[in-house]
């Protein structure tokens, strides 16, 4: 005679537990941080369009006059596109270009191009360093890129020897007052100030 054993109820009780905790416990494996875009940069990014804009900023060695920098990155696997410049601005705190867009920058399918390579494209506006400043990027394909980007100064990563081919536009012919021009040195701080706080 053969004895037969049958499951006991605490185990079935964990069973029938285990099956109603699975549904819950199996979205614990989505969405994971590390698999989330995460971008540490002092630039701003639009990834709404045809083409991304990358790390956009206005590099500007003094009020009112920069370089709008960025990278752009092409999604479509097929067609080409171009980058035909900078919309003047319709509002007070837009920019502008300082001169006549040159010949469309060409952006290969499934390609970049790099905009700090390129020295960048010259604008105006009334801003300066640490302002926000409303920029519109126009494609050849339609696109129209609306974005709020950072006024920078042309120092440490925006240095011109880290970036050799910028050259910042000045306000005037042969350059203007160095008083004008922003300053890459450390404000001297007032020992006694620092004393009586």
């Amino acid at each position: 005679m053969s004895l037969r054993r049958h499951p006991s109820r605490p185990f079935a009780l964990l069973a029938v537990g285990a099956l109603l905790a699975a549904p819950a416990l199996s979205s614990c494996g989505f969405d994971y941080a590390t698999d989330r875009v995460n971008i540490v940069s002092g630039g701003v990014y639009d990834r709404d369009g045809e083409v991304d804009v990358l790390g956009a900023v206005v590099v500007a060695g003094e009020d009112d006059r920069g370089l709008f920098v960025a990278g752009l990155v092409n999604n479509s696997i097929e067609d080409a596109d171009a980058f035909t410049g900078i919309e003047p601005a319709t509002s007070e705190t837009g920019v502008s270009p300082l001169e006549e867009t040159a010949a469309p920058i060409d952006i290969p399918a499934s390609g970049q191009v790099n905009l700090y390579d390129t020295g960048g494209v010259p604008v105006e506006g009334t801003f300066a360093a640490g302002d926000f400043v409303d920029v519109a990027l126009t494609f050849e394909n339609g696109q129209v890129s609306n974005i709020q980007v950072p006024v920078v100064t042309p120092c440490h990563q925006y240095s011109p020897e880290k970036l050799p081919n910028l050259e910042l536009p000045t306000a005037a012919v042969g350059g203007t007052e160095a008083s004008e021009r922003y300053s890459c040195e450390p404000i001297p701080q007032d020992p006694e100030a620092e004393e009586e706080e």
